[in-house]
């Protein structure tokens, strides 16, 4: 085989407002690089827990597994991916280039860099096959270089202390108005503040207060689709005395006001 032979892509996509719900799909043949660059993507592998995955997470596809994928209702995010096979798919399992024996999911550490990478590999992809087939191959193995330099996935966490972080999340999930205070949930499970931030990224996807903050948009999303009280009585059933801190972040995380999203998804 020619070191520049092997691998023919499949298809790959590049979606800045992605809103595809919660979906099953199962890859037949072909491998794939599903990267989220903005927004939450649920995630849920054969039969594995529920993961969120924040902007900067992705996870690898694979024939014969069951992933199940998406936004929530009325949400949307940034979804960058390639999707391969090829005989030269086995010398990147094998030289451990793409790790499949271990966590799926991957938080890379420069987003940007990344999100470029994959970039450059798509405009390629727009040419005739035979173009540039050397730097196509070059580009992918730098991206898979890039994903195998990532930290420690959701596996490295003592089990103990995994089941502690999931009761929080569920918590906070079903009382996000709250004045929740993280210093002293990271007291109670015995953790400095970041270590216990650090482990709740990695087990939840984000960050405890950026978590918070989706709990309460999402809650703040279903008060305002099921009746008319005014702006500022919905930030303060989400936990929210100030209304333009509200706005602002409703604005930052739904990509548009909470006026404009009632009108938009209202029935």
């Amino acid at each position: 085989m020619n070191y520049f032979n092997g691998i023919e892509f499949v298809c790959f996509g590049d979606y800045c407002k992605n809103a595809s719900f919660f979906k099953e799909r199962q890859f037949q043949d072909y491998f794939g690089i599903q990267y989220n660059h903005a927004g939450i993507c649920q995630l849920k592998i054969n039969d594995e827990p529920l993961q969120l995955l924040d902007a900067g997470w992705g996870f690898f596809t694979a024939p014969g597994e069951k992933y199940t994928y998406g936004v929530r209702p009325g949400e949307f995010r940034h979804h960058c991916f390639i999707c391969f096979k090829g005989e030269r798919v086995k010398t990147f399992i094998s030289g451990g280039l793409l790790d499949l024996a271990g966590d799926k999911v991957f938080k890379v550490r420069n987003a940007e860099n990344f999100y470029q990478s994959m970039l450059a590999l798509q405009n390629l992809l727009r040419y005739p096959t035979g173009f540039r087939e050397s730097l196509r191959i070059h580009l992918l193995e730098g991206i898979l270089l890039q994903i195998s330099e990532s930290p420690a996935s959701i596996s490295s966490i003592n089990p103990t202390l995994l089941n502690n972080i999931d009761v929080l999340r569920k918590k906070i999930a079903e009382n996000p108005q709250l004045q929740w205070n993280f210093s002293k949930e990271a007291k109670k499970i015995s953790l400095s503040y970041p270590h216990f931030r650090k482990l709740f990224r990695q087990a939840v996807g984000l960050p405890p207060t950026h978590f918070l903050i989706e709990c309460r948009l999402n809650m703040a999303s279903r008060i305002l689709l099921s009746n008319n009280l005014p702006i500022n009585e919905v930030a303060g059933l989400c936990g929210y005395q100030d209304e333009f801190y509200f706005s602002r972040l409703f604005r930052k995380y739904r990509f548009c006001t909470a006026s404009e999203y009632r009108k938009k998804h209202g029935v």
